[in-house]
């Protein structure tokens, strides 16, 4: 198997052939994890796939049973994907890395070490079941694209070969939606109801379908997977389809969903005075610990790598060194607690709800909390953790 891993990575190397951008900021990227800290971006294009799967692209099946040698394919599809659309894996930003036994994190980390890209993006990883039971590895991610700096409008690319996607989000104004769910009979029945009311999110907000970037669901049982799909996808009635990412929760609820937009209006050439804003749509009820809607009203982003805690301790001990360290990344980064734009919490133990509720009231404000989503997974995938946090943050000034 070693032997395959080999010549993959080796066909892989042959494929990356564009620099990193200078416009995109490394910060304390790591040799340990191949990864960075965070990752600062500064008004660009920027192209954000659809969940990648290890498959043969031509024949769209999984061929084999390694987990390096998935990972290794994945990150092959992840940069013929890019380079579609003007990018590739030495853009990247941002890549969440799922996978379905949390012993498999510490491999990939170094399989990803092993690559040494100029761009150590920012990483998190999920335990997650994923929708083709035979893989062990997926990925989505956001890079950089060079394709049009003055891209006026989004531009969704479907390959027809692979079928993988990918959106190309222009400057400007960009709204992140918390996760919405409506609970009915069936997955089906609760994702249709579900992607109209965020319809109706997206209309309250001056936008339109047509320019949602990226779709995340959070749903159960995976095994249901390609039934939300189709939903998803039925609901636009055009044959252009948006990146989507499926992950499996714990919940008494079919699925909650969540979405990138990008809102109508040109980039204004002057700096707003606010670069993040937060709305609550008519018919919600606002709450202190997250937005409805944060609104990031600037093209720079900083990307945070997952979270978790330094060290084993009670609830509040971990809950507490999590958002010390976001902290502490966010400020050195030129942002601060009160321009977070979206926030996903990963949490291994529903019991941690209660304190982890009481606590983001201590560090957020309660005008200005992130838009953000909270799923039970089977593991966060370090032990004797409950709780990883992925962050995007917007520059104070």
């Amino acid at each position: 198997m070693k032997t395959l891993t080999n010549s993959l990575i080796a066909a892989l190397f042959l494929t990356i052939t564009s620099l990193a951008v200078a416009e995109v900021s490394y910060y304390k990227p790591s040799s340990k994890t191949g990864a960075s800290l965070c990752v600062i971006v500064k008004d660009n294009v920027l192209a954000h796939t659809s969940q990648i799967l290890p498959l043969n692209i031509k024949g769209g099946r999984i061929t084999s049973e390694n987990a390096r040698d998935q990972c290794v394919l994945v990150l092959k599809n992840l940069n013929y994907l890019l380079e579609k659309v003007d990018s590739s894996l030495n853009q990247l930003v941002k890549l969440n890395i799922y996978v379905t036994h949390e012993d498999l994190i510490q491999e990939m980390q170094g399989l990803i070490k092993e690559l040494k890209l100029p761009a150590q993006p920012a990483c998190t990883f999920v335990v997650t079941k994923l929708a083709d039971p035979k893989a062990l590895v997926a990925m989505d991610a956001v890079a950089v694209s060079g394709s049009n700096k003055k891209l006026s409008q989004v531009q969704i690319f479907n390959d027809d070969v692979s079928g993988f996607r990918a959106a190309l989000l222009p400057a400007g104004r960009t709204a992140y939606i918390s996760g919405q769910a409506v609970k009915a009979g069936t997955l089906a029945e609760s994702t249709k109801k579900t992607m109209e009311e965020l319809f109706q999110t997206i209309k309250y907000l001056g936008g339109s379908p047509e320019n949602i970037i990226q779709i995340k669901a959070f749903l159960t049982p995976m095994s249901e997977a390609a039934v939300a799909s189709q939903v998803i996808d039925g609901c636009f009635p055009y044959d252009t389809k948006h990146p989507v990412t499926l992950v499996e929760w714990y919940s008494s609820l079919p699925i909650e969903i969540e979405m990138i937009v990008a809102l109508p209006g040109e980039a204004s050439t002057t700096r707003p005075a606010e670069t993040v804003t937060y709305q609550t749509p008519t018919g919600m009820k606002a709450s202190p610990v997250f937005s409805r809607v944060a609104i990031a009203e600037v093209s720079d982003r900083i990307y945070v790598s997952g979270i978790t805690a330094k060290e084993p301790g009670d609830n509040s001990t971990r809950i507490r060194s999590v958002f010390d360290q976001l902290k502490a990344i966010v400020g050195e980064a030129g942002s601060d607690m009160q321009h977070l734009v979206k926030a996903t919490y990963y949490v291994s133990d529903d019991a941690i709800s209660g304190d982890f509720g009481k606590i983001r009231q201590e560090y957020y404000d309660r005008q200005r909390p992130p838009a953000a989503s909270k799923a039970t997974v089977k593991s966060v995938g370090v032990p004797n953790r409950i709780l990883v946090i992925d962050m995007i943050a917007v520059p104070a000034k």
